[in-house]
């Protein structure tokens, strides 16, 4: 009754925000017949997870595990009449799932499988949804961000990410209005401008990402692209740290007087595997030569898993709170995750926000992933409001094996532009290497840019299509075309098309690299802003054992983006981490900004920043 309550409650209250949890799914079969193996029992867990997560293959083998916050997990599977085994170093990303292909030997075989050096797939070979993630590692050894280091200054490093100063972020040729800012699932753009509403420092955020096209009909109140954080959480084990960072020194001098955050943060068990809690606090000072801006930013959080399969998130980050809910009903034939959120802009300004979601399976000429939901806001700034609600069904069918068909319809009305309006989506995709770790995607969409209040909004119909492939173990290299047509933009862009190729690597052995080059046409009537014809981005991180208590590190991200002017910086991150008294770790950073010293497009000059982190 308790449950049922529960869900009740949270089905009333129908967010603008992004899925905030994962997946893992697969196939089992036998390794030596190949047939598949129904009724294997497969565990999942992680430092990121309360207690574990357990399901069971089909009559094909097939299993899908939902819900899971972003993280590593180990996967523990046990058959009749098999040899069980572990599947370990499977990482899940926020919004993203992963597909495992996986085998076991019957008790009869004379050893058990050896699993070294397996290629673990780290591409989301189920969809077309594309984008870039930025792993805590990666916020570590790479200096994203001069004034402050907040989540999104990683933003830019993504393929097709545009910085557009002072307004924000352009996201393959879309204009600014159409990028959201999430943490947390929590939609933070400013009603009065669409611009973004909240920084968060990086020191709090567990991963970062850009979701820039793909999108299925889930997604809603998005036209270009989304940049999010997700947060830390606590854990069975407490962790936290002290930190601080300062800028002191401008060359040649201009504005800066001095940049400065310093903080702390703190999470750790109430209760083991059931309630969890994590807090941060940390000032922000950025001050010139004629003013000071203080920003106090704060992080407090409770995760609680009142039953199994049952989690409950509350959250109150600088003036923002939440409440989230993750669980498996109706014995686990539905995942249901759902978001209650208020957004504080100012005084005179807020968001409401409200989205619910569940998933299910089904099968039908082949193998169908369902999710419908409906999701809800109201904006608000001085005597200015508007409602807007959804409701969406998106499905992944399988009908083949390692085909994945995606069609979905979302229903959007806002009040605001006194319309009820209908965007179809569609997709597909082949996992060419059978093992999750390749994909050739084709997608066509149509979305609507929820415009600031006050103000027109615009459609966009979207067309991609691309090749992605991990070449080496982890290595990424692909390429992908977008082209996008601009149905009554405000600004005189019309069309956009863009090619970008790449190569990935998330931070394994010791290093990390992201490397792209994006050519792109973006047409229209008048100046566009955020025309980038030609944009080269490198980013590149290496972690060295000096000695067994000493590790050395040197990260470096470069980008040049040709606009008017061409605008070219080089960042460099030389930083030292020290093993102390376990188990506390001493880490010493110094960051050149801008060592190119260019100042072309509003570019500030050549700076320093030093940092320094005790962490346990």
């Amino acid at each position: 009754m308790t449950r049922a309550c529960l869900v009740v409650s949270l089905l009333l209250a129908t967010s603008a925000g992004a899925q905030t949890s994962g997946a893992i799914s697969g196939r089992i079969l036998d390794a030596q017949s190949g047939r598949p193996v129904a009724g294997a029992l497969v565990v999942a867990s992680g430092p990121a997870l309360q207690g574990t997560e357990t399901t069971r293959t089909d009559a094909e083998g097939e299993f899908e595990i939902g819900l899971l916050p972003p993280g590593e997990y180990i996967l523990n599977v046990q058959a009749d009449a098999h040899q069980p085994f572990s599947q370990e170093r499977l990482v899940v990303h926020a919004g993203r799932s992963i597909r495992v292909p996986l085998s076991m030997l019957p008790d009869n075989a004379p050893a058990a499988p050896v699993r070294l050096g397996i290629q673990v797939p780290v591409l989301p070979a189920t969809t077309s949804q594309t984008g870039a993630i930025f792993s805590r590692e990666q916020y570590d050894l790479i200096p994203y961000g001069r004034d402050e280091r907040s989540f999104e200054q990683a933003a830019p490093s993504a393929p097709g990410v545009v910085p557009n100063r002072p307004t924000g972020l352009q996201v393959y040729g879309s204009p600014f209005t159409g990028t959201r800012y999430r943490i947390d699932g929590v939609d933070v753009n400013d009603p009065r401008t669409n611009q973004q509403g909240r920084s968060l420092l990086q020191h709090f955020v567990e991963e970062g990402s850009v979701e820039s096209g793909g999108f299925g009909a889930e997604y809603g109140r998005v036209a270009g692209g989304i940049v999010q954080a997700t947060t830390r959480s606590g854990g069975n084990d407490l962790h936290g740290s002290a930190f601080f960072d300062w800028m002191p020194l401008e060359i040649p001098k201009r504005t800066l007087r001095y940049n400065l955050a310093g903080g702390a943060e703190l999470g750790g068990p109430i209760e083991k595997d059931r309630l969890w809690f994590y807090g941060g606090f940390a000032p922000v000072l950025m001050a010139t030569t004629t003013t000071a801006h203080t920003d106090y930013q704060y992080v407090g959080k409770l995760t609680w898993r009142p039953a199994d399969g049952q989690t409950l998130d509350f959250a109150a980050i600088t003036d923002d709170f939440s409440v989230r809910y993750l669980g498996h009903l109706f014995d686990r034939a539905a995942q249901v995750e759902a978001i209650a959120a208020w957004h504080r802009q100012g005084s005179d300004a807020d968001s409401l926000q409200a989205r619910i979601q569940v998933v299910h399976r089904a099968e039908l000429l082949g193998r169908h992933r369902l999710a419908w939901g409906v999701e809800g806001s109201r904006d608000s700034a001085a005597d200015v409001s508007r409602w807007y609600g959804a409701a969406f069904l998106q499905d992944t069918w399988s009908p083949w094996a390692n085909v994945f068909l995606q069609e979905g319809l979302r229903l959007e009305r806002d009040q605001q532009a006194s319309s009820t309006d209908l965007l179809p989506r569609f997709g597909i995709v082949w996992d060419f290497s059978g093992q999750g770790t390749a994909r050739a995607y084709a997608f066509a969409g149509q979305f609507l840019e929820v415009a600031p209040l006050g103000e027109a909004r615009f459609r966009e119909h979207t067309f991609a299509g691309g090749v992605e492939s991990q070449i080496v173990r982890d290595l990424v290299a692909g390429l992908d075309y977008i082209h996008k047509i601009f149905d009554g933009a405000s600004d005189g862009r019309s069309s956009y098309d863009g090619a970008t190729v790449f190569v990935a690597k998330p931070f394994s052995a010791s290093s990390i690299l992201r490397a792209s080059y994006t050519l792109s046409s973006l047409r229209g009537t008048g100046s566009i802003p955020g025309d980038a014809p030609n944009a080269i981005k490198i980013d590149a991180a290496y972690a060295y054992e000096w000695s067994t208590n000493t590790t050395l590190n040197f990260g470096t991200s470069f980008r040049a983006i040709q606009g008017s002017p061409w605008t070219t910086t080089l960042d460099a991150r030389l930083g030292m981490v020290r093993a102390l008294t376990t188990p506390y770790l001493l880490t010493l950073t110094v960051d050149g900004m801008n060592l190119l010293g260019r100042e072309a497009g509003g570019q500030p000059p050549f700076a320093i920043r030093f940092g320094a982190k005790l962490s346990f």
